[in-house]
């Protein structure tokens, strides 16, 4: 078995075992997606991979991500020997089977003046599988492996870098409401955006768009009503939601706007084109302390 064959049957079983589904992912490993060097291809979140805590009033957005698996690089050691004699740094290829099939010492060949073997990182898209792009480094015989390159951004942080203005809930009225009165809720902010932004050395373009509006009134209504979603985001004049509270209360509104998002990475081991990673969704959700009041107006001639 030529060694060409010997890498492509090697990265075979590897990439199976990344990529075929193996049953739900451990806690652990969801926690990791954030901050770990390996960073398991799992969904990542800005809450660290758990359930962020409620929006608190005066508290800032808190954004919840869900996203699929992203791509990153597998490392392994290929057994392929090489001349470690240009040192053991990291080089970004997009082909790494020419560069396996180059490097190998045959048995003709002289033997290195320092032996080493090669190791490589390719990345694996979990919709397309090898792509043949990654990093490549011969490593001495008894030397340390080089510290890796920075893995690919995840879902998580791109979608923290490119939410970065600060909704407001938008209510009238403004300071507080009344009951027997509809309170009008609606939203005034950018619905969609495109943004170039650089994470870990690598250049991400990200295509957000506004899926979704809600609200939580933090109390129900006469008819049983509490909570609203619209596709638009209404205005002032045309609310994408009203409510009308039954009692007076001191309550919190929570206004949550549902983001949908797709990106390509590029940058060094990465195909030319770039590789998409699927943004999933991410909810940013607000909150705002509210005083409803009951007015009553007198009986006048009794």
């Amino acid at each position: 078995m030529t060694y060409r064959r010997l890498l492509s049957a090697t990265l075979f079983f590897v990439v199976a075992a990344l990529v075929l589904p193996t049953g739900s992912t451990p806690a652990a490993a969801q926690t990791a997606g954030c901050s770990g060097l390996d960073r398991q291809g799992t969904s990542c979140s800005i809450a660290d991979g758990n359930t962020p805590p409620p929006p608190t009033p005066g508290g800032g957005p808190i954004i919840d991500t869900t996203s699929p698996p992203g791509p990153r690089f597998v490392w392994l050691n290929t057994l392929v020997p090489c001349d470690a004699g240009a040192g053991s740094n990291w080089a970004s290829r997009d082909d790494l089977d020419i560069v396996i099939s180059d490097g190998n010492l045959g048995s003709g060949d002289p033997p290195p003046d320092e032996p080493g073997v090669i190791w490589l990182g390719e990345l694996i898209d979990p919709t397309r599988g090898r792509t043949n792009t990654g990093f490549v480094s011969c490593v001495g015989e008894g030397s340390a492996l080089p510290a890796l390159p920075p893995p690919l951004p995840t879902a998580g942080e791109i979608w923290g870098a490119a939410l970065t203005f600060e909704p407001q809930i938008n209510v009238d009225p403004y300071v507080r409401g009344l009951t027997g009165l509809e309170t009008y809720l609606w939203y005034e902010g950018p619905t969609s955006d495109t943004v170039t932004i650089t994470l870990n050395g690598y250049t991400v373009t990200a295509q957000i768009d506004v899926a979704e509006f809600r609200w939580d009134t933090g109390a129900e209504s006469r008819d049983g009503n509490q909570s609203y979603a619209s596709a638009a985001p209404g205005s002032a004049e045309s609310p994408a939601a009203t409510h009308l509270y039954a009692l007076p209360a001191n309550v919190v509104i929570v206004h949550e706007i549902l983001w949908t998002g797709t990106s390509v990475v590029t940058g060094p081991g990465v195909p030319g084109s770039g590789v998409p990673i699927d943004l999933g969704q991410a909810v940013v959700s607000i909150a705002r302390a509210y005083d409803v009041i009951e007015v009553r107006t007198p009986l006048v001639g009794r």
